[in-house]
């Protein structure tokens, strides 16, 4: 992947405020104490209390490069920075599917989401034949919790709890719940930095909006900026949480028997980010920190995924990796004592889309159809495949007369619905007409050819598509060859017939949307 890319993106701050009910909650939820059994793996078979505890704190809409050790200048993430100076530090992480439901699903059962039928959407859910990961575990004799969000905003149809397992108030619930002879497996589900965010509470925090990295597929304006420092401000709440979190669990005296992962479940909630195969809708910041068991201060450049997440922590417990789980244990890269590249199998990426909201799209006759696209990632070219280009991809644009700039700004459904509500968004929408402004509107809603390519060595911020220019035909061959073999391999129905499926699965039911 592009490092240039990676590491040019600054962000800003962030400070108290949330909505009320929500900083209750957090703080609810952060008055924990982890306690877990000592020891360190070795065998599956050995006790209970000698194998190691894990730890998922896991953030809603964050991308990379937003943290402070990424060079991200103007947020500040001390405790991800500590996981990933104590742990090992992945520069080429990426979610499979830029959407929340999709890529948790992904994450818990280890496999692709294209492989997860109803699993696949956003209003999906993971069928009950399909195992994961905190049930394996739990069967092992962990004991298996969530606070905040599991899987979801797709339901539990088929489940008796959440796949990301039982659903506790906060961490103090879960270690009075917990058998003291019995490790732990526990999901922490941040809310942030999810929008709605209060409006200005970025700069009202302190955070300087002059010195905000604006990426070039968003305007560069005090509107987007203001936003960013709204967005920091919560990305640094989701940091304060984790805090929180291992201040409680080193309490315990059970830190280093405890497999940290410290990630996110797609882009952050910008145009031309989250939902979309581009960089800044997958690429995720990721550090784990395991102890002594593995050597910390490493920066790791092979290409994985979070799917891949689910038979590391079985490996870590030794446990078997079901067959289904086609994703790749990551225990071979932290237990190497090497950086850089360590794999050199790792060299790419697979991230794909299908549905996200239930109404935000026609075609034709038919209606709620997604926006399937599958992209293969290395770190010379980021490939796409949009396999229905001549649908719009952030969803139908708004009818006239447009929208006020403030039901944009508040509502996702208002226009574009497959982009999430937000200044940066109503600007783009209310201006789009603005000849300053169009190259950046069009970016973010406009139609996409069936092919896209972007040569990151020159070009980090994939803005230019280089698809049909005759210098790089060998290169969108051979690329499109190499994804469909993998679709194929892996049996995505986008590559072997049938996936216009995805389309006609329902949505899960709500007030709002009962089907």
């Amino acid at each position: 992947m592009a490092r240039n890319r990676n590491e040019k993106r600054p962000r800003t701050n962030n400070d108290q405020s949330l909505s009320t009910s929500r900083m209750k909650n957090t703080a609810t939820l952060l008055i924990l104490g982890l306690f877990a059994s000592a020891g360190v793996l070795d065998a599956a078979d050995a006790p209970a209390a000698k194998r190691p505890n894990m730890l998922f704190l896991f953030a809603d809409d964050w991308a990379w490069p937003h943290a402070s050790c990424l060079g991200c200048p103007g947020v500040k993430t001390p405790t991800f920075d500590r996981i990933a100076k104590e742990g090992v530090l992945f520069r080429n992480a990426h979610v499979v599917a830029p959407s929340c439901s999709p890529s948790r699903a992904a994450i818990l059962t280890g496999q692709w989401h294209w492989r997860l039928e109803q699993g696949a959407n956003l209003h999906g859910y993971i069928s009950a034949k399909f195992v994961v990961y905190p049930d394996l575990l739990e069967a092992a004799g962990y004991f298996v919790g969530l606070t905040g969000k599991g899987y979801g905003p797709g339901s539990n149809e088929g489940r008796s709890r959440n796949a990301a397992g039982a659903a506790f108030k906060n961490y103090d619930a879960f270690l009075a719940a917990r058998p003291a002879d019995k490790p732990f497996c526990f999901w922490f589900g941040s809310h942030d930095p999810h929008r709605p965010y209060p409006p200005g509470i970025g700069i009202r925090s302190g955070m300087d909006a002059t010195k905000v990295f604006v990426p070039p597929y968003l305007p560069d304006n005090a509107t987007t900026r203001s936003d960013i420092c709204d967005y920091f401000h919560q990305v640094e709440q989701f940091d304060q949480q984790c805090a929180a979190i291992l201040a409680a669990l080193e309490k315990t005296g059970e830190l280093d028997n405890t497999l940290i992962v410290v990630s996110g479940d797609n882009g952050w909630p910008f145009p031309r980010s989250k939902t979309t195969c581009y960089d800044s809708g997958t690429h995720q910041p990721l550090a784990i920190r395991w102890g002594a068991r593995i050597k910390g201060g490493r920066s790791v450049d092979d290409f994985v995924s979070l799917s891949d997440l689910a038979p590391t922590f079985l490996e870590a417990a030794g446990q078997p990796v079901p067959a289904p789980m086609t994703a790749r244990s990551l225990m071979p890269l932290l237990l190497s004592d090497k950086s850089g590249q360590i794999d050199p199998a790792r060299d790419h990426a697979l991230t794909g889309m299908e549905r996200h909201v239930r109404t935000g799209r026609t075609d034709g006759e038919q209606k709620n159809v997604g926006y399937p696209m599958r992209t293969l990632i290395t770190k010379e070219f980021h490939y796409l495949r949009n396999f229905k280009p001549d649908r719009w991809p952030a969803g139908d644009p708004p009818k006239e007369p447009l929208p006020a700039f403030a039901k944009i700004a508040a509502n996702t459904y208002a226009a574009y619905s497959d982009c999430d509500s937000g200044p940066t968004k109503a600007f783009l929408v209310t201006h789009r007409d603005d000849p300053a402004v169009k190259p950046f509107a069009e970016r973010a809603f406009g139609k996409r050819p069936a092919r896209e390519l972007y040569d990151l060595r020159r070009d980090p911020y994939e803005l230019k598509n280089v698809a049909e220019d005759p210098a790089f035909a060998e290169t969108v061959k051979a690329l499109d060859a190499r994804l469909m073999a993998e679709l194929k391999a892996t049996g995505d129905p986008r590559a072997t017939g049938g996936g216009d499926a995805f389309d006609g699965y329902p949505g899960t039911p709500s007030k709002k949307n009962p089907k």
